[in-house]
């Protein structure tokens, strides 16, 4: 089996290659930084990744806090940090869980019925989402929670078909660590029950399952529970991955959020558009699904940015929310348990719609079910089904690509940045604090600078800032002495755009706008140095 379903994985395998090897050496981005610090850490208390303090926003706080995921992704970087913090390690971490991902979900498409063909493409589709090949290139948790969720649910198919033991406990192990990448992988375990149950439209499938079949969900679940608790930060009055999640929650980030999550269907995911072009017909006979979901993203843009609102996304939001809306009717309606519950899987990430913000990368948590379902509409009408594979990947691997490039470049700038103004000053005895986040943290801080925070110590006469545009937050001044700017550099090379207000581009927060890439004449970054000097 697994040598048969190797063959049939290996143009994903090949095409995930070509597309992200050229990236294993790009410069860490966002929220690496934390997950490197977790993984720096572990290496003297790898039970608890969280327990220690960073400064984030303006002053060190408790990681524990502020970071609403498990120890997983800092175990992963473990290589890395021993590599003494090298990209190419940490990257090519991520291929080998895209590798595992697009295996298991090749592996779930053939033991759902589809054929090797077909089931072949479905593995072209994961890679061919523009959000996935953009976070196998970042050092975050998102492609292995993806990659350990689905092989977890590929695993527990297979106990369910066959009853061999081994396969019920790998199911368990990995389905209950998916959610220590991902808290909302959690709600994997209800996906897997719906696969239990099989064909939910009968009454006889919710009442044949046996005791047996649920061991792997409960045991998964009491690993969940008993990782969770045995992992968490054991200092008196730290915080937990559930305070986390509700300090950062908000039902005021329900109206852009709920946008956010039909977009990221249509551009980030590359499922929305391929299914409505299959199903057009379908899709137009229920015109007031599109009309009235289209009204909706437009109060809901208007209810989140009042007069700034980008109303031209309300139709894309419209359309995507129709697709989502057809593939369970139509599965409804032909009475077809698995679409149903692979269109169910679609909604998984829904939860996180209170949280800060609504990434495409939460979405990650249902790619492989989205590519199932695209590679199931194709082998309906395969002449048609080919020709929509191969402009579906095309497009989706030169968005992907594209957002792997312009991040980089904001990414390569940071890392340049650290290089160029702040190790050459401390090699030559200065004192140098930094102000900013993202990747630039991780590069400041290896360079030997330190971070200058709101509350003391502050810079000293004759000390060195390096303060970072766009990398937040602001520089803090209001407590000491003048500071005198010496020099600036910057990056204002037109090009893509992955954060960008000026061009509403937010692949990584949809607090800076609602799509993953885009056009933008705006500066990326700069940085600057400056003198702490005697104030006049």
């Amino acid at each position: 089996m697994n040598a048969k379903v190797l063959r049939v994985t290996a143009p994903a395998l090949l095409l995930a290659t070509l597309v992200l090897v050229p990236f294993l050496n790009k410069a860490f981005t966002i929220d690496d930084t934390v997950f490197l610090f977790e993984a720096r850490h572990a290496l003297t208390d790898p039970l608890h990744p969280t327990a220690f303090d960073m400064t984030w926003v303006h002053a060190p706080e408790r990681v524990s806090r502020i970071v609403p995921t498990g120890p997983v992704m800092a175990w992963l970087l473990i290589p890395s940090i021993l590599a003494g913090g090298a990209e190419w390690v940490a990257h090519a971490v991520q291929l080998v869980m895209l590798y595992v991902a697009i295996f298991s979900t090749v592996s779930l498409a053939l033991r759902l019925g589809l054929s090797n063909r077909w089931s072949s493409v479905a593995g072209l589709m994961l890679v061919a989402m523009p959000a996935v090949l953009g976070m196998a290139g970042t050092a975050m948790p998102d492609v292995p929670a993806m990659a350990l969720g689905v092989a977890g649910v590929e695993r527990f198919v297979a106990w369910l078909n066959e009853r061999r033991a081994g396969q019920g406990i790998v199911a368990a192990l990995l389905l209950g660590f998916a959610p220590l990448a991902r808290a909302h992988f959690v709600a994997l375990f209800g996906v897997a029950v719906l696969l239990l149950i099989g064909n939910l439209f009968t009454r006889k499938a919710w009442k044949k399952s046996s005791w047996e079949q649920w061991l792997p969900i409960a045991v998964a679940t009491l690993l969940t529970i008993m990782l969770t608790i045995i992992t968490s930060d054991p200092t008196p009055g730290a915080g937990n991955i559930a305070q986390a999640a509700i300090r950062y929650s908000s039902i005021h980030r329900l109206a852009s959020n709920s946008v956010a999550f039909a977009i990221h269907w249509m551009f980030a995911m590359a499922f929305a558009l391929p299914w409505i072009v299959l199903r057009w017909r379908s899709i137009l006979r229920r015109y007031w699904v599109l009309l009235s979901s289209t009204a909706g993203a437009a109060l809901l843009l208007h209810l989140a940015h009042k007069g700034d609102a980008p109303y031209w996304l309300a139709p894309v939001a419209g359309l995507s929310v129709s697709a989502l809306v057809d593939v369970l009717v139509d599965g409804f309606r032909r009475r077809d348990g698995m679409q149903f519950t692979l269109g169910l899987w679609l909604f998984l990430p829904l939860p996180t719609t209170i949280y800060l913000h609504l990434p495409s990368k939460f979405l990650l948590a249902s790619a492989p079910a989205a590519a199932i379902l695209l590679a199931r509409a194709m082998a309906e009408h395969p002449k048609v089904g080919m020709a929509v594979m191969v402009v579906t990947v095309a497009l989706g691997i030169s968005l992907g690509a594209g957002i792997l490039l312009a991040d980089s470049a904001f990414s390569g700038f940071s890392r340049s940045a650290a290089s160029t103004l702040i190790a050459p000053a401390v090699a030559a005895g200065h004192r140098v604090w930094y102000v900013g986040h993202w990747g630039f943290q991780w590069y400041a801080e290896k360079a030997g600078a330190r971070y200058f925070t709101s509350t003391p110590p502050y810079p000293a006469i004759n000390d060195l800032v390096v303060s970072s545009l766009n990398s937040e937050p602001s520089l803090v001044v209001e407590e000491m002495d003048a500071l005198v700017r010496l020099r600036r550099i910057e990056d204002r090379q037109p090009g893509g755009r992955v954060m960008s207000r000026e061009a509403g581009a937010g692949f990584y927060s949809n607090t800076w706008g609602y799509l993953p890439w885009a056009w933008g004449n705006d500066i990326i970054d700069a940085f600057d140095l400056w003198v702490v000097k005697p104030s006049p």
